[in-house]
């Protein structure tokens, strides 16, 4: 039986889509399921962020967690840092994300980061009063792409579903980050930390 719920979300909010499955996470027509968000750009992501950080995916977790809104299935993935561009994490960090696999039960949730085992990726992470989370979803994980050149770049996140443009001179951080390279992200990533400040 596969069940799915649909809420609109916007920028940071919940994923607008949760498939549920039996057997696995991926099964079925996935283009039923679409989350719907709002773009945002490298300044809110870096303000809204506690770290960004450049780690390495571990150790990784799924389990029921219990919600006001019922039941359902979070994965916890232990990130090591590799660098850490904003704040200070420590060396590794927990990050939850909403769906995964439990038993025979697979959740998916558009719109939200995929982080796969052993991937190394750029993060922008918030905490929350009882944990930490990816920023803004799928609009805060950047997947780090070895290139022929050996110059690693940007990725987008597997997922992002459907992301609305807004009215306004405001450019999506995906425009700027995904096909950049590392430090060429990393330079514009300080730079809008910095900018808040310089405007005082």
């Amino acid at each position: 039986m596969r069940v799915r719920a649909s809420l609109l979300a916007l920028s940071l909010a919940l994923p607008a889509a949760l498939f549920v499955s039996p057997h696995s996470p991926h099964t079925g027509p996935k283009e039923a399921a679409a989350a719907v968000s709002v773009v945002v750009s490298l300044d809110e992501l870096v303000g809204s962020s506690s770290y960004v950080v450049v780690a390495k995916a571990s150790e990784r977790q799924s389990m029921w967690e219990d919600t006001p809104n019922g039941r359902r299935i979070v994965t916890y993935t232990r990130l090591d840092v590799e660098q850490s561009v904003v704040g200070e994490p420590g060396t590794s960090v927990w990050v939850r994300t909403l769906g995964g696999v439990v038993g025979e039960v697979g959740q998916w949730v558009s719109g939200e980061a995929v982080i796969k085992p052993g991937e190394r990726s750029l993060l922008f992470l918030r905490k929350t009063p009882t944990t930490v989370v990816v920023t803004a979803m799928a609009q805060g994980h950047y997947p780090v792409l070895a290139t022929v050149e050996g110059v690693p770049k940007l990725a987008a996140s597997p997922d992002a579903g459907t992301i609305l443009p807004r009215t306004g001179p405001s450019v999506a951080a995906r425009e700027v980050l995904v096909g950049s390279t590392l430090s060429r992200a990393i330079t514009a990533i300080e730079e809008a930390k910095r900018a808040p400040r310089e405007r005082k």
